[in-house]
């Protein structure tokens, strides 16, 4: 048994964050190696050239795929002019190595320099292009669909259409409308830009004109929280939430007018908390109060199960009988239990998808798992004391929750931090909530074991 579970908690440790490094690994099995940045967020491959031959978009924030990429997820579609070509570029002198906080990786032929900043804690990369004659340059086979879709903002207009040619605001290439990958490309000014569809993808030439060019290439989650992080949200047709989308939004503006008070994305997480719990407390309430009174009446319902065991008809009548008299509505409590959990999902969603720059006590990161377990352990103290609490010393009722609440350790164990620091901090509330309600109502006479 003890084995078990010790191969249970191996299997489902969370992942760490990853240190930003270049790594030379072969990355297609041409026997060539390509230099690799590897990161938290993605991990990108450059051949000799400068150009892109790999773009592994990481599900899992900090995910280490140990140099396997045959079955990462790889937003370049092989076959086609590798992103990132310029035409006639052909580089003299490379060098890879860390400029700050990011990943830098420079090619130059003499007269032209290609320069790759890779932020890692970022999707989007910055592509800063010198050249004393102006270069072409063309990113071509990003995704791996056949029919991507495809989008050329021009400038003044609101609309993207799918090819054409002009002064670019940004292309953008997505797997799905609001799901799946996107791949954004938008420079400091409008862009002279050309995007042609194939039969395979699509292709943007971009005509760049003498001096330094500063672009930003966005590969990553079409996710609507990441698309907010990395600035891209706004931009006019590229992406459009839904409900459940804007309601996300609305608690992650919650978060970030929390953190401009605190300055600290720990105490912000736990302001959210207690928003959203004074927002839900009547909900709470009436769910709490409903379990406290069944708990309450639960030897008279096992008397009436006994009396009436085998004539079910009498047996519903004497309970509803039962509910009359003690003014119980035995479906109160699961309203709030339903609207809990999308919150619940909807707080996994913002803090997963989020970046943020601090860790909070003990924890490095807010949107990594807890490594070193203390989140998961006080979640599994908190649930046991608010078992018992709700269970009013109930034995059958304390099994059954303690059952219920087991299946959710095992999702704790890979929950950000801060979503378990959310639904920890919320238990404990709730669990003073159930306190006043169970002393309001006085304790569970004649419960039984």
């Amino acid at each position: 048994m003890k084995r078990l579970l010790l191969l249970i908690i191996l299997l489902l440790s969370p992942a760490l964050a990853l240190k930003p490094t270049w790594s030379q690994i072969d990355v297609d099995g041409d026997g060539k190696l390509e230099h690799v940045a590897v990161t938290n967020l993605g991990d990108i491959a450059l051949n000799e050239q400068g150009q892109v031959v790999g773009w592994y978009v990481k599900q899992i924030k900090g995910q280490n795929f140990k140099g396997n990429y045959k079955r990462a997820p790889n937003i370049v579609k092989p076959g086609l002019p590798l992103p990132g070509s310029i035409s006639g570029f052909k580089a003299a002198s490379s060098k890879f190595e860390k400029d700050g906080k990011y990943l830098l990786a420079e090619f130059s032929d003499g007269g032209t320099t290609l320069r790759y900043l890779i932020n890692p804690r970022s999707y989007t990369v910055r592509l800063e292009i010198s050249s004393p004659s102006g270069a072409q340059l063309v990113w071509s086979g990003i995704n791996r669909t056949d029919k991507p879709l495809t989008k050329l903002l021009l400038t003044g207009s609101d609309s993207p259409i799918p090819a054409g040619s002009g002064d670019a605001v940004y292309i953008a290439m997505q797997t799905r409308p609001t799901k799946g990958y996107t791949f954004i490309l938008k420079g400091e000014k409008p862009l002279a830009s050309r995007l042609d569809l194939n039969g395979a993808g699509a292709t943007a030439t971009i005509d760049l004109p003498a001096g330094k060019q500063t672009l930003e290439v966005y590969g990553g989650l079409n996710e609507l929280v990441r698309l907010h992080v990395e600035k891209l949200l706004d931009l006019p047709g590229l992406f459009k939430p839904n409900i459940w989308g804007k309601l996300s939004l609305g608690l992650l503006y919650l978060m970030e007018q929390a953190y401009k008070y605190t300055r600290n994305w720990g105490l912000a997480i736990l302001l959210l908390t207690i928003f959203v719990r004074l927002l839900l407390w009547p909900l709470m309430h009436q769910q709490f109060k409903s379990m406290a009174e069944m708990n309450k009446i639960k030897p008279l319902m096992d008397e009436i199960n006994r009396k009436y065991k085998d004539d079910p008809e009498k047996k519903n009548e004497a309970t509803m009988n039962l509910y009359r008299e003690h003014n119980i509505n035995p479906a109160a409590g699961c309203l709030p239990m339903f609207i809990q959990m999308p919150i619940l999902f909807m707080m996994w969603r913002v803090i997963a998808n989020y970046e943020f720059d601090q860790g909070f006590l003990w924890l490095p990161d807010l949107s990594l798992p807890d490594p070193y377990f203390i989140l998961p352990v006080l979640y599994v103290l908190v649930m046991l004391a608010q078992t018992m609490l709700m269970s009013h010393g109930n034995k059958d009722s304390m099994r059954q929750g303690i059952m219920m609440n087991l299946i959710f350790i095992f999702l704790v164990l890979k929950f950000p931090a801060g979503v378990t620091l959310y639904w920890v901090f919320s238990t404990l509330i709730g669990l003073f909530q159930q306190w006043s309600i169970n002393k309001q109502l006085g304790g569970a006479p004649g419960a039984q074991g």
